[in-house]
């Protein structure tokens, strides 16, 4: 869950729905040449679907010891890496190279694994990861695209974390600074965004063959009735609360 802290209210995104939007970004990518190449369809259906492990959380989200919703950053890791397992064998389901890319970004969290838990998940699925490339004989288009993935992540992310309207200096600090990713058909030009109004943002240079329109859908749960109920309870009676944004080039 995405969960914005809001002075009234919180705002509640579920991830799949942050992975839908992913997805809408990754369909309208402008590089045809990467459009046109190998594994096109499955990459985004990866992108789309990355996040399905959390379908089950998010329906009923997880509270610490003073009743505050865990979010995707401070969940448990214990059932957070089961759930990722889920969502791994799941996405293989659909493809196998689907799932080699959703377990390479979902073992990238664990690079500098501290803990048994964390640790011994990026094992499984660096070994799971070599087993599916035998299987799909070295696929040479797979850096790349988990790449692709996890800049629609980054976009999807900016949209749903940053209040919206926010100025440069109260945006998401993940982002402040462009994204991490750089791409050879816009000359590997650090990628930014900026809101220009509540509802418009500006990405340039602009990876995308359109503007993107987009309704980010959540639920809004009011501080005062989680404190009466309990937040999961308050959660489950909460209204709908969406987003609208137009994602566009300079």
């Amino acid at each position: 869950m995405i969960i914005n802290e809001e002075e009234t209210f919180y705002e509640c995104i579920p991830q799949h729905e942050h992975a839908r939007i992913s997805g809408e970004i990754i369909k309208r990518w402008a590089d045809e040449a990467v459009r046109h190449g190998p594994y096109w369809n499955e990459l985004v259906l990866a992108v789309r679907e990355h996040d399905r492990a959390w379908i089950p959380l998010d329906k009923n989200p997880l509270t610490d010891e003073k009743g505050f919703p865990y979010d995707f950053t401070n969940y448990p890791e214990k059932p957070k890496t089961e759930a990722y397992q889920r969502g791994v064998l799941e996405t293989a389901g659909i493809h196998r190279y689907c799932g080699l890319l959703v377990s390479r970004h979902y073992a990238a969290f664990f690079e500098k694994a501290l803990t048994e838990t964390g640790t011994r998940f990026r094992k499984q699925e660096k070994d799971r990861q070599q087993k599916w490339r035998v299987e799909l004989q070295e696929p040479d288009t797979e850096d790349f695209h988990l790449k692709l993935l996890q800049f629609c992540d980054d976009l999807s992310l900016y949209l749903c974390t940053n209040i919206p309207g926010a100025s440069k200096e109260k945006e998401n600090t993940w982002f402040k600074n462009g994204f991490r990713q750089h791409f050879d058909f816009l000359n590997k030009e650090t990628i930014q965004a900026e809101f220009n109004g509540k509802q418009n943002v500006r990405v340039t240079p602009f990876p995308m063959q359109t503007a993107l329109d987009i309704a980010i859908h959540g639920r809004q749960v009011l501080k005062e009735e989680a404190e009466e109920k309990g937040f999961s309870e308050a959660f489950q009676k909460s209204a709908l609360h969406t987003r609208h944004f137009r994602v566009h080039g300079g």
